[in-house]
């Protein structure tokens, strides 16, 4: 009798010659060797029966196993492969051999074909917000936004303010999103009016931030040590259009790819794991961080991933791939946050050694580095015309010209300054702090504009 690896490696060969495999030819046999001992017809167990596609499709007491597309989407296939919270198959034994998911993967990516001449099914996206990067910029018609939102029916509990850790204001429009406790709330920058509060039900806002093109929140977070979630939210409706991700621990970085296609999380795992917004399915995981995965942030255009953490660990990889991610070396005391310059060509790095670093992500090197706030540089965000905005531990933000020339600084913030932002127009800079609130200040006299507050 042919060894089950052998057999796998054998069955794998037409995928090598273009050849979708079918389930009598291809995937049966392996079912045999490994499954239908306990999942065929008398003795179904969780009333599964994997001897035909009828019955696989159609599933157990959890619903369907297998869903024509993705393959991360399919339970039967998340179980083999040991992902997520599928109880793993086949039971209190090691992870099929990669051969063998292979098999699977490319039989349900191929439509689930029953023979060599069956036909295969379609998949459908279940969320298509994909955009033309080429349509990325200036907005031909305003940014249209939610200007009132209801009052939640249970508005969350808090008993003191608490640090910001998370604000971003929107390209190409007058908002701004202020990071709380199962919350974010928006706030009209033209009217100086609070919009309302948009719900974060996975728990504590790690993460905001706005799509490219100004249409979507992203909200991050969760529970530490227990999960962790995204949330895109409509700008025009202050609705959630989707929940993305499935992490086992809060998620402290998340970006949108520009073209919307891409969602990226990151946190205590030290995994980065990247997600198609069409499905929710997990597209890559990239392992090379060591340390807890402070940052993340796609490259303008939508082609790089850089992704930074705590150990200061910097690595840029292929958005679309994650394979081979270079080490970019010489970061000091960790990586608080990332922000690519709009043109791409460089990446600024805000880091615990209280340094602003502009890194060559293609040279793999520091193109310039200046010391920026004692204590550490907790925070970095580039305007439209290359100017850096920067926070840190000494309570202060300060604008810098491209090269790390001062322009200008704010002070007089309650302890650190967490996150920084430019407003839609780059003439007002936003910092948020220990207390809980956040300052909006004139970038060219440096006198206070706005206040906004988190809760």
């Amino acid at each position: 009798m042919v060894r089950p690896l052998l057999a796998a490696l054998l069955l794998a060969t037409p995928l090598l010659a273009a050849e979708a495999p079918n389930f009598e030819d291809h995937v049966l046999p392996l079912l045999r060797d490994h499954c239908v001992s306990c999942h065929r017809p008398g003795k179904t167990r969780a009333g599964l029966d994997l001897t035909n596609v009828a019955a696989i499709e159609k599933g157990g007491s959890s619903g369907a196993s297998v869903v024509p597309g993705v393959a991360e989407n399919s339970p039967l296939y998340r179980a083999i492969a040991h992902i997520g919270k599928e109880e793993a198959m086949p039971p209190d034994k090691d992870r099929l051999s990669d051969p063998i998911l292979k098999v699977f993967k490319a039989w349900i990516e191929g439509g689930l074909k029953p023979t060599a001449s069956g036909l295969a099914k379609k998949a459908s996206a279940v969320l298509d917000i994909a955009i033309d990067p080429a349509t990325l910029g200036a907005p031909k018609e305003p940014i249209v936004y939610v200007k009132e939102l209801p009052a939640p029916a249970a508005p969350p509990r808090q008993t003191r303010a608490l640090p910001v850790s998370a604000l971003a204001t929107n390209p190409w429009a007058p908002v701004a999103v202020v990071g709380g406790h199962r919350e974010a709330v928006l706030h009209d920058l033209a009217s100086g009016k609070r919009i309302g509060s948009l719900p974060f039900e996975p728990g504590d806002v790690r993460v905001l931030r706005f799509s490219r093109n100004g249409k979507l929140v992203l909200i991050a977070g969760g529970k530490e040590t227990a999960s962790g979630k995204a949330v895109l939210v409509d700008v025009t409706t202050g609705k959630a259009i989707a929940t993305i991700g499935d992490d086992f621990d809060v998620v402290l970085a998340a970006d949108l790819s520009p073209d919307q296609s891409l969602l990226a999380l990151g946190g205590p795992e030290k995994l980065v794991r990247v997600y198609r917004v069409a499905d929710g399915s997990l597209a890559y995981t990239v392992k090379k961080h060591t340390d807890f995965i402070t940052a993340i942030e796609f490259s303008p255009d939508g082609k790089s991933i850089a992704s930074g953490d705590r150990a200061s660990g910097l690595y840029v990889y292929p958005a679309a791939s994650g394979t081979a991610p270079a080490l970019i070396e010489g970061v000091v005391d960790g990586v608080h946050q990332l922000a690519w310059r709009p043109d791409g060509k460089v990446l600024g790095v805000a880091a615990g050694d209280g340094s602003a670093l502009i890194v060559d992500p293609e040279k793999r090197n520091i193109a310039a580095k200046w010391e920026a706030h004692k204590r550490g540089c907790l925070s970095l965000a580039f305007a439209k015309d290359g100017r850096i905005l920067t926070g840190g531990h000494d309570g202060t933000t300060r604008l810098w010209k491209g090269d790390g020339t001062k322009v200008s600084e704010n002070s007089g913030y309650a302890g650190s300054t967490f996150r920084v932002a430019f407003n839609h127009n780059d003439s007002e800079g936003f910092a948020s702090d220990w207390s809980g609130q956040v300052r909006g200040w004139n970038l060219d006299d440096g006198s206070e504009v706005r206040r906004l507050i988190s809760h």
